[in-house]
């Protein structure tokens, strides 16, 4: 078992983080004795039903270590997301998002709906969440929420040593369970997206902030791209007049007139 508390610590320390980074864990499969085994672990069942982002805000703003099962879902999105719900004929549909009026057409609802990253209906039966340090179990995810020059640090710790670009798609819809939690577990890379309505609703997520979800397996080489590139975008980023011209960039950045009149003032 991975123990992450130096992990942590580095995370809010070095990028300023207000709560701490969530790990997720999914259970592939579920039974009385592994309810028992969790409780033992401080793991337990909400007394009522949740969405999936508010077990992810229990971790972050109380610290609790939650794990839900199917029927602990309150909302269709956040179930089919993770696998406790079936994408059955209305979700094929699109008939959420025709309801919400998401999209100028009934095809383009469609077709939203039917791009929506989810986990296979099934194929997890139970999903934990828990403070990073306080997860005493191998960790699948880890979830960071910040605001963009914080998340943008992590983005840069990953790309470090594990791809040219990172790539964002969302359907500026959906928040941390299909745009973050789903699409991460299908991709086997990094999502980052936009916290939605119901997160902003039920699960204290600030206006400032956007989410970055990472499978775990990246979490070390993600803390050593930090500590690489910290360089790039030191905080805090002092202010340097946006009527001046820019003194602080390197020579390999400038222009080629702009070398041959500042080789003119010396």
């Amino acid at each position: 078992m991975v123990e992450y508390q130096e992990q942590q610590l580095y995370l809010i320390n070095t990028l300023g983080l207000s709560t701490p980074p969530v790990a997720v864990k999914y259970f592939l499969d579920y039974d009385e004795d592994l309810e028992w085994d969790l409780a033992e672990k401080g793991f337990f069942r909400p007394k009522t039903p949740l969405n999936t982002c508010q077990i992810i805000a229990l971790a972050r703003y109380h610290l609790r270590k939650t794990i839900i099962v199917p029927e602990d879902h309150v909302c269709n999105i956040g179930a089919f997301a993770v696998g406790a719900l079936p994408f059955d004929e209305n979700m094929h549909n699109g008939l959420i998002a025709k309801k919400d009026g998401a999209r100028a057409t009934d095809a383009l609802c469609e077709d939203m709906f039917q791009t929506l990253p989810r986990i296979q209906y099934g194929s997890v039966k139970a999903v934990a969440a828990s403070p990073l340090d306080k997860m005493n179990l191998d960790a699948d995810q880890v979830v960071i929420y910040g605001n963009p020059l914080q998340i943008l640090k992590a983005v840069n710790g990953y790309l470090y040593s594990s791809a040219p670009r990172f790539e964002l798609s969302t359907s500026a819809k959906y928040g941390i369970c299909i745009e973050g939690l789903a699409s991460a577990n299908i991709s086997g890379k990094p999502a980052l997206g936009f916290p939605c309505r119901g997160e902003r609703v039920s699960a204290i997520v600030q206006d400032s902030e956007i989410y970055l979800v990472f499978p775990a397996v990246f979490l070390n080489s993600i803390i050593e791209g930090i500590q690489k590139t910290k360089h790039l975008i030191p905080s805090p980023i002092p202010f340097s007049g946006v009527d001046q011209e820019p003194n602080f960039l390197p020579d390999y950045y400038l222009t080629p007139d702009t070398l041959k009149r500042r080789e003119r003032k010396q």
